[in-house]
């Protein structure tokens, strides 16, 4: 009877196996399409046997063998939450990569918009313009009408290139913008791991339960991080998973360390650094990233949508000082690494390029050692032996374009008597000043720049005569050779070129790294892809093969049910039937 009466609890064990089997399979196919989902498969354990007897001892190996066991029934012995820990970290590491590069050609993208290079060469048809302006002018230098057009034109151009190279900055306080919300983004998922770790906690603290959701709303929070940045985890015994963002402490089994922001007060630029580690009283900082180690996939140091925007959009707004003084490793050591400051650098290297050889020609410069009051000094002075003046005759001649905050002469007399026109020279070359201190009121540069207010109102003034009256035609011919002569490099240590390829081979060299960018991140997008369908094989819920589990598991009821069923018709024929 006893027998009879326990194989209804083996029944009844059947019955609640695979009732609970279906409630899983039930709760997969309701979360079928829910994101980060991670589907559930039910693996069941034997209970207990009840052993009988034993018939013999193996003398190897000392285990009863042949032995009469009653079994009590089966029990789910544990609810798998399907992963696979290496795809995770995989496709992890690569959407980071992936997302690093999509924001390197997004950068680049916008760039080809700012330079308009997909409506036509803007800019390039203003250089284009202010040259044939000039060829104009080198035909009859005298003529009221071409000097007014060159006057015209250079307005143009110097209103332009302000604007191209506004728009550029105006672009870097956009991606500003983006590494603030990125980095406000990186701590509430910080800070939401440590609530979610102490939840999982908590709940698995008895080891009667998993906590499943907790952990799917953890590894969709990770999924998230490791676009971000790099990262890389581990989950200790009590189920804290511990978390590290470019090699930096961020998440432990007690709180998260967050990232705050350093800001520049000249360009409000924002740089991401430890708020743990830094001291802002001190201006000592803890940079999230370092750029002083090169950029490779081998190194593992191209990966993170937050460190693509802050070194796409760089550190600085940078001028042409930047192409000064540097090898071309330095160079791209440095401001290379931004596409935006690239061409910042180099849009304003071509406007002073421009303007300084114009300038040079239209009021020439020479050496000349002077005396004043007892010094000597060897200065620039204008040429008078060569220089060219206006329709009224008198010199020095006039500048086409000016700095807004500095002339380009100082009136000198010496201690002879005579006067001379000394040139304000920029402090570019100035080795005694140090970087921080150069005057920029001094640059030739296109924020400091504007055409000469007295040739706006008398174009006439254009220095294209000769000082005896007679038009200039040797300056001008000067002047026309401008725009061709190749004198200028469009990087540091780079082969020369003319002002009118300048521009398109600048746009050229964009257009090379930008295809880099957008060749590496189709490719790895192609690559996360694959990783991620790898993964949803593991993780991802299948509405066919759970249906297909949901009428096993109801079978496998209907057996119980109809095993209890046949027991109970044998325990009542026992008792009513041989009983009576």
């Amino acid at each position: 009877m006893a027998n009879g009466m326990g194989g209804l609890y083996v029944g009844k064990s059947g019955l609640t196996g695979a009732q609970n089997a279906m409630n899983t399979t039930a709760n997969n196919l309701t979360n079928v399409n829910t994101k980060g989902y991670v589907r559930e498969q039910v693996v069941y354990q034997d209970m207990t046997y009840s052993t009988l007897s034993k018939t013999r001892i193996d003398q190897r190996t000392n285990q009863s063998v042949n032995m009469q066991q009653m079994g009590l029934g089966v029990s789910i012995g544990d609810v798998v939450h399907s992963r696979d820990l290496f795809l995770d970290k995989y496709y992890r590491q690569e959407e980071g990569r992936q997302q690093f590069y999509e924001a390197c050609q997004t950068t680049t993208n916008e760039l080809y918009e700012l330079l308009q290079e997909t409506e036509g060469e803007a800019f390039q048809d203003v250089i284009a313009d202010m040259n044939e302006a000039i060829q104009e002018l080198a035909k009859d230098p005298g003529s009221g009408v071409y000097q007014n057009l060159v006057v015209q034109k250079a307005t143009l151009f110097v209103e332009r290139s302000e604007a191209l190279y506004n728009g550029i900055g105006e672009y870097q306080l956009n991606m500003n913008q983006q590494i603030t919300d990125t980095v406000d983004r990186v701590n509430k998922i910080g800070k939401s791991l440590v609530e979610i770790n102490e939840q999982i906690r908590k709940v698995e603290s008895g080891k009667m339960e998993t906590a499943m959701q907790l952990r799917d709303e953890r590894d969709l929070l990770l999924d998230e991080l490791g676009q971000l940045g790099a990262i890389s985890y581990s989950e200790n015994a009590d189920g804290v998973v511990k978390v590290k963002f470019e090699g930096y402490e961020f998440v432990d089994e007690i709180t998260c360390h967050p990232m705050a922001l350093r800001t520049d007060f000249v360009t409000k630029f924002v740089t991401p650094v430890w708020k743990e580690t830094s001291n802002f009283a001190k201006e000592q900082y803890s940079d999230v990233f370092d750029f002083n180690t090169d950029i490779s996939t081998e190194l593992n140091t191209d990966i993170g949508k937050l460190k693509g925007l802050v070194m796409s959009r760089g550190t600085d707004v940078a001028n042409f000082t930047q192409m000064f003084g540097v090898t071309a490793q330095e160079f791209n050591d440095t401001t290379g690494l931004s596409s935006l400051m690239t061409v910042q650098a180099q849009i304003d290297n071509l406007v002073r390029e421009t303007v300084s050889k114009i300038n040079n020609i239209l009021s020439p410069l020479k050496t000349q050692s002077i005396t004043v009051g007892g010094v000597t000094k060897t200065v620039q002075v204008w040429d008078e032996d060569t220089g060219t003046v206006g329709l009224d005759g008198t010199g020095p001649g006039e500048e086409l374009f000016k700095r807004k905050g500095c002339d380009r002469y100082t009136t000198v007399v010496d201690d002879s008597g005579d006067t001379w026109y000394v040139y304000n020279d920029e402090d570019v070359n100035n080795s005694e000043l140090l970087e921080g201190e150069r005057d920029s009121s001094t640059y030739y540069n296109i924020l400091n720049l504007e055409v000469n207010p007295v040739l706006i109102d008398e174009p006439t003034k254009l220095p294209t005569f000769e000082q005896n009256g007679e038009v200039a035609h040797n300056m001008a011919d000067k002047l026309k050779a401008t725009f061709s002569d190749k004198a200028v490099s469009v990087l540091p240590g780079g082969t020369l070129t003319s002002i009118l390829d300048y521009y398109d081979n600048m746009v050229g060299n964009q257009a090379t790294i930008g295809d880099v960018f957008s060749g590496l991140s189709k490719t790895l997008e192609s690559s996360v892809t694959s990783i991620s369908n790898q993964r949803q094989q593991v993780i991802g819920v299948s509405s066919d093969e759970e249906l297909s589990n949901m009428i096993k598991y109801q079978s496998a009821y209907n057996a119980a049910s109809r095993y209890i069923n046949t027991v109970d018709a044998m325990i009542e024929h026992l008792v009513v039937q041989l009983g009576s």
